[in-house]
């Protein structure tokens, strides 16, 4: 008996999710790291018939039934495992699968068991490798182009100066206004794709973050407009210094506010919410594990579309008339250099909702 317990001990402190089924597909063993991964609990899982409590990851049941039928074991088999998260919400999560038989005293299959290995934090990871490359080649192109485009932009614009200055008795000057404003609308774009490419080092130091994004908020109440948007601010007052570049994340929250402003309708509302994490720790590279304070901006405006989300921070993708589809890959390179994250939901119509994490200053 107290072997058993040990055992059982034992498979509860496992990290990986432990599945256990009998000879008739009912699941028998169901630890704590399963109850994590797909979301239910052990009371709606023991003793039930595998498929009924996965009725949409028919391919964990297919295994399983290999496995305890044909002694066919799966190693590190890759798939995505639906997860129940509350509410009535759904979300899923990849996951790699290793199966084994369950054998009696006389070598007979009397059951089988899958081991459930977590792969967010994995494929996160490479996403993030594989993203850092694609914006390190486009941002060298993108300095190389620019530099080549600022200088024939300065001719043009000079050149129009001096037509300006000739043709100003036979009324085409406003054509030549037009000319010397997209002139300097395309150097402003190029500005911010050298910004991009070859970005100023941060100088990190403790802040008060509520100062910043008071400053924002006034440039913000400016920007509004005819739309009348109305900018809420909800502080933690019992938030801490973070650690961060008082100019860089000035840029960035401003940048996240003009999104907000041009998404809302009139009247729309913006709400800046701060908070501490207390359960959420660094672990950037180049940082140390610390807590983190999150700066939420959320509107009630347009939202984002499914497909649009999945391209938000590649360079040069925007869906603005006059965009120039760098403010975004930009503040989420910033906010990495930071040793922070980024986090964006949205539901198109609804309103979106951007999150940033920052560490908290040591004390």
């Amino acid at each position: 008996m107290k072997q058993t317990h040990i055992c059982e001990n034992i498979i509860e402190c496992l990290s990986e999710g432990v599945i256990g089924i009998d000879a008739g597909m009912v699941i028998t063993v169901y630890n704590q790291a399963a109850e994590k991964i797909s979301g239910v609990g052990r009371t709606l899982t023991i003793g039930r018939p595998l498929r009924d409590v996965f009725p949409k990851d028919a391919w964990l049941a297919d295994m399983l039934e290999k496995t305890l039928k044909q002694g066919k074991l799966f190693i590190e088999h890759e798939n995505i495992i639906s997860q129940r998260m509350g509410g009535g919400m759904e979300g899923m999560a990849p996951v790699g699968v290793t199966t084994s038989t369950v054998l009696d005293a006389n070598g007979e299959i009397i059951g089988a068991v899958a081991l459930l290995r977590d792969l967010s934090s994995i494929k996160s990871i490479k996403e993030e490798s594989i993203r850092k490359d694609r914006l390190a080649f486009l941002g060298t192109f993108a300095a190389g182009v620019a530099h080549e485009v600022k200088n024939p932009l300065g001719g043009i614009r000079g050149a129009a100066q001096l037509l300006s200055r000739k043709v100003k008795e036979t009324g085409l000057i406003e054509y030549t206004d037009i000319i010397i404003r997209e002139v300097d609308r395309l150097n402003k774009i190029l500005e911010e794709v050298l910004d991009f490419a070859n970005p100023r080092k941060i100088n990190p130091k403790p802040l008060n973050i509520h100062e910043v994004l008071d400053t924002v908020v006034l440039l913000g109440n400016a920007m509004t407009g005819e739309k009348a948007a109305h900018l809420i601010k909800s502080y933690d007052p019992s938030l801490p210094p973070v650690i961060g570049d008082k100019e860089h994340l000035t840029q960035v929250f401003l940048n996240l506010i003009k999104n907000s402003i041009e998404a809302v309708d009139k009247n729309g509302e913006i709400t800046v919410n701060t908070r501490i994490l207390t359960d959420f720790h660094l672990v950037e590279e180049g940082y140390k594990a610390a807590q983190m304070a999150s700066i939420e901006i959320k509107d009630n405006g347009c939202g984002i579309s499914k497909h649009d989300m999945e391209k938000l921070f590649t360079p040069f993708f925007t869906t603005k008339a006059k965009g120039s589809g760098l403010g975004l890959a930009l503040s989420f390179r910033i906010i990495k250099e930071h040793g922070g994250f980024f986090r964006i939901e949205s539901d198109k119509g609804k309103g979106t909702a951007v999150s940033i994490f920052l560490p908290i200053a040591e004390k």
